[in-house]
């Protein structure tokens, strides 16, 4: 099963949100799912809009079955859009401390 992580981005430091989704990641893959890291798949370009980034990632979460939201979710504006998107459409909802 893919599986979006979602969480928050902006407001923190690169290294520290690429390190809180790449250890999601790796739990999930653990797991058996096959994780969808948007900070990985959805790389940085300079001059683009944080509007632009949701557009991709919310075609990327429409391209799986389930996401997981990492416990500083509801810190992110972006979080709390893919979360209500993948409650509407009926997509499975992991939370980070069920994994």
């Amino acid at each position: 099963m893919k599986i979006y992580i979602s969480g928050q981005i902006t407001g923190l430091g690169v290294e520290e949100a690429k390190a809180k989704f790449d250890k999601a990641e790796k739990a999930l893959t653990v797991q058996g799912y096959i994780p969808i890291n948007p900070i990985k798949v959805n790389t940085p370009i300079e001059g683009k809009t944080w509007k632009e980034y949701m557009l991709d990632d919310i075609k990327l979460l429409f391209d799986c079955e389930a996401i997981c939201l990492l416990n500083n979710w509801q810190a992110s504006k972006g979080a709390r859009i893919e979360y209500l998107i993948a409650k509407e459409i009926g997509m499975t909802i992991l939370m980070e401390a069920e994994q």
